[in-house]
Order: C-alpha cells, then sequence, then structure tokens
C-alpha cells in the first residue's frame, strides 16, 4: 500500500506500481474514479491521494467489485450502510473463490502425486 508519498508521480511509473495499463488509468480518470493532477504541460502527476484512490480502485476491482459499485463507493463515503451491503457480498463471493481455488489445488495435487507416482514407476 502507498503510505504518504510526499513526491508527484508519473503515469507509467503508477501503472508499473500497480499492475495496471496505462489505458486503464486513464480510462478510471475519464470516467471521474480519479481525479489526477496535472502539470503547466497537461502532464498527470499522481500525488498521495490520488495514489491512494487508484489503490482503493486495485483492491475493490481484485474483490470482484464492477466499476459502478466503485464509483458509487467512491461517491457516497456517507453511505456506510450501503457500501457495508456491498462489502460483504464481495467478501462472501470471494470466499467462495478462495475455497474453490483451494478445492482445486487439492485436485492439482492428487493429480501431480498420481502422475509423480506413475512416472517414478516406470523409471524402476
Amino acid at each position: 500500500m502507498i503510505n504518504n508519498i510526499k513526491k508527484t508521480i508519473y503515469i507509467r511509473d503508477v501503472s508499473k506500481e500497480f499492475g495496471l495499463s496505462i489505458y486503464s488509468l486513464r480510462y478510471y480518470e475519464k470516467i471521474g474514479l480519479l481525479n489526477v493532477p496535472r502539470n503547466n504541460n497537461g502532464i498527470r502527476l499522481f500525488n498521495n491521494d490520488s495514489l491512494l484512490r487508484v489503490n482503493a480502485i486495485v483492491h475493490y476491482r481484485r474483490a470482484g467489485l464492477s466499476i459502478k459499485q466503485i464509483k458509487s463507493i467512491l461517491e457516497t463515503p456517507d453511505q456506510d450502510e450501503k457500501h457495508l451491503k456491498i462489502l460483504f457480498q464481495a467478501k462472501k463471493d470471494l470466499n467462495k473463490k478462495i475455497n474453490d481455488l483451494k478445492e482445486t489445488m487439492k485436485y492439482l495435487d492428487f493429480k501431480i502425486d498420481y502422475h509423480q507416482k506413475h512416472l517414478n514407476k516406470g523409471e524402476k
């Protein structure tokens, strides 16, 4: 997580830091999710506030929230009940995905073990 960065950084650095395309960052700005300050030449200079906003967007997207849900949360900071409903559902969905992935991992471990044993028998 970004912690009180005092300097400003360019879009390409933000892109690398968060694993987002420059196009995505521009898109988020275009639809109003981000408000990135610009210098006299019109170059985006991400400050601490805009970096914190990118960080929030990245985590919300990773948790499965839609752009519409993220925009709603960011535009209505005082609607706690509405936010909790969205976030609890996202957490529930994410836990389901995690459990599904754990089951898939168990299956893969089983198949790896099976094929490894089969391969080892052929070597002897």
